[in-house]
C-alpha cells in the first residue's frame, strides 16, 4: 500500500499487466472512445447488474446512497477510457476515488465481500461492452480487446486492495469504535434506526443498558487522538489493550472508542447490582497501567438513550479524579457530588475563592498557617484537641487561628453556616491545586 500512494503522487500507478506497448495504441484508443460515448448507459447497467446479483446492494433503497452508487459507476468508466487513451498508467485520482467509496459503503451497510463482487460484476460489465464495441472484422480491434482485458484485470487487483485497506481503516481506529457510532451513543441517539444501521454495518450487536467508564491518561489527553505523536500513540495502545483485558463483561461486548484523547468504555450492565464489578474491574485496570491515570464510571441508567446522561456522570468525574489527584480507583461522580456541585458553579466558584482569599495572603506575607489549620480542623471534625496534636502546637494556638480566620474572611469556623462555606471554599482550592 505504501508503495501505491508514492505512486499516486508521482502521478499514476502503473498496473503490473502493462509494459507500456499498448501506450498510444490507436485501436485501444478506439475502443476507449466509443466506451466514453455510452459512458453513461454502461454505469446504469452496472449498477442494474449490481443490484440484482448482490443482495447487499440491492436491499438499499436510500435515495442519497443510490445516487452514490451511480456517481462512483461512472467514476469507473472514466478512469477506464483515461487510461486506455493515456496509457497504462492508473489515474491517481482513481486510488482517492476507490478509497472514498470503500469508506461510504462501510456506513451503506455494504459489506467487504459485497463490495469486491461489486467490482467484479462491474469489469464483467465493461468487458461484455467492449466486445460489443471490438468489430470482429478487425484483428487489431481484437487484440486491443485482449489489450483491455488485462488492464481491466490488474485495474481490479489494485482497486481491492485500496478498498480493502479503505474498509479496514473505516471499521477499526486500532481496534477502537468508530468515532461516528461512538458520537450517536453518547448524543442519546442509541434507540434511532440509523445508529443501528451503524452498528449493524460493524457487525455490532448493540446492548440495552450501559455503564459508561472514562479513562484519562494525562500524557496523551491532550493530543490528537486520531493522529497521535508516536509517545502518544505507544501510551495509547497500552492504554486501550489494557482496557479490553481488563473490562470483560458476562454478557455482552465491551464497546470502546476514542474521544478527545479519553478512552470511552461502554460496558453493558444488566441492572444496578452489576455496579461493584464495573467498578473492581477498573481497579484491575488502573493496575495494570504503567501510567498516571484518572479514571471516572457513571451510574447505571436504563435504555440507550440514557448513555447521553451517564457520559456526562463519567466525564465530570473523570475530570475530578484528576484534578484531584484521585488514582487506584475509579470514582463515581456521587461520591464527589459536592466538588462538581463547586466547579459547576462561576458565582459559587467566585463567593468561595473571595473567601479564602485574605487568609491565603495573610499566609503567604507572614509565613503563617491558618489555612493548614482550617484544612486539618475540617479533617478531624471540628476536634480542637487532635487538630492540635497533628499540627504539634497548643489547641490555643488552634483557637486563636481559628479567631484569625474569622477575622480575616468574616465567617466563623464555629458557626455552622460559615463552616460549610468555609469547608467548599478549602474544597474549592484543593481542585484548584491538583495533589
Amino acid at each position: 500500500m505504501k508503495s501505491v500512494g508514492r505512486t499516486a503522487r508521482n502521478g499514476g500507478v502503473k498496473t503490473p499487466a502493462s509494459d507500456g506497448a499498448d501506450r498510444g495504441s490507436p485501436a485501444v484508443r478506439v475502443i476507449a472512445d466509443r466506451i466514453a460515448a455510452g459512458r453513461r448507459e454502461l454505469a446504469r447497467r452496472m449498477i442494474d447488474r449490481c443490484r440484482k446479483e448482490i443482495a447487499d446492494y440491492e436491499l438499499i433503497d436510500d435515495d442519497e446512497a443510490l445516487a452514490d452508487f451511480s456517481a462512483f459507476a461512472l467514476e469507473t468508466v472514466d478512469a477506464l477510457t483515461a487510461s486506455l487513451t493515456n496509457g497504462p498508467e492508473f489515474p491517481a485520482d482513481r486510488l482517492e476515488q476507490v478509497r472514498s467509496a470503500a469508506q461510504r459503503r462501510v456506513h451503506q451497510r455494504v459489506s467487504l465481500e459485497a463490495f469486491l463482487h461489486a467490482q467484479l460484476v462491474t469489469a464483467r460489465v465493461i468487458w461484455e461492452a467492449v466486445l460489443d464495441q471490438a468489430r470482429s472484422g478487425r484483428p487489431d480491434e481484437l487484440e486491443a480487446a485482449l489489450t483491455i482485458a488485462g488492464r481491466l484485470l490488474s485495474n481490479g487487483d489494485l482497486v481491492a486492495t485500496v478498498a480493502t485497506a479503505a474498509y479496514l481503516d473505516e471499521l477499526s481506529d486500532r481496534g477502537l469504535l468508530r468515532h461516528d457510532l461512538l458520537d450517536a451513543l453518547i448524543a442519546g441517539h442509541g434507540d434511532t434506526e440509523r445508529t443501528r444501521r451503524r452498528a449493524g454495518a460493524l457487525r455490532l450487536q448493540l446492548g440495552e443498558n450501559y455503564v459508561v467508564v472514562v479513562i484519562r491518561a494525562p500524557e496523551i489527553h491532550a493530543g490528537d487522538a486520531r493522529q497521535p505523536p508516536l509517545p502518544a500513540q505507544v501510551a495509547l495502545d497500552r492504554l486501550v489493550d489494557a482496557t479490553r483485558s481488563q473490562l470483560r463483561p458476562d454478557q455482552g461486548a465491551l464497546l470502546a472508542g476514542m474521544r478527545h484523547g479519553d478512552v470511552v468504555a461502554l460496558y453493558p450492565v444488566s441492572g444496578a447490582a452489576g455496579l461493584a464489578k464495573v467498578r473492581r474491574e477498573c481497579t484491575a485496570l488502573i493496575e495494570a497501567l504503567a501510567m498516571d491515570v484518572g479514571v471516572g464510571m457513571s451510574g447505571w441508567h436504563a435504555g440507550l438513550p440514557a448513555i447521553a446522561s451517564a457520559y456526562e456522570e463519567a466525564l465530570d468525574a473523570a475530570d475530578l479524579a484528576v484534578v484531584a489527584g484521585i488514582r487506584g480507583r475509579a470514582v463515581a461522580l456521587e461520591e464527589v457530588l459536592v466538588d462538581h456541585m463547586v466547579r459547576s458553579s462561576a458565582h459559587a466558584n467566585r463567593i468561595l475563592a473571595e473567601t479564602l482569599r485574605p487568609v491565603i495572603d495573610y499566609d503567604r506575607a507572614h509565613n503563617a498557617n491558618l489555612l493548614t489549620t482550617l484544612r486539618t480542623y475540617l479533617e478531624t471534625r471540628l476536634n480542637l484537641t487532635r487538630s492540635a496534636q497533628i499540627l504539634c502546637v497548643n489547641p490555643n494556638t488552634v483557637s486563636y487561628r481559628l479567631r484569625r480566620i474569622r477575622e480575616l474572611s468574616g465567617r466563623d469556623p464555629r458557626n455552622g453556616e460559615d463552616l460549610l462555606v468555609l469547608s467548599l471554599a478549602v474544597r474549592l482550592e484543593q481542585l484548584r491545586t491538583p495533589q
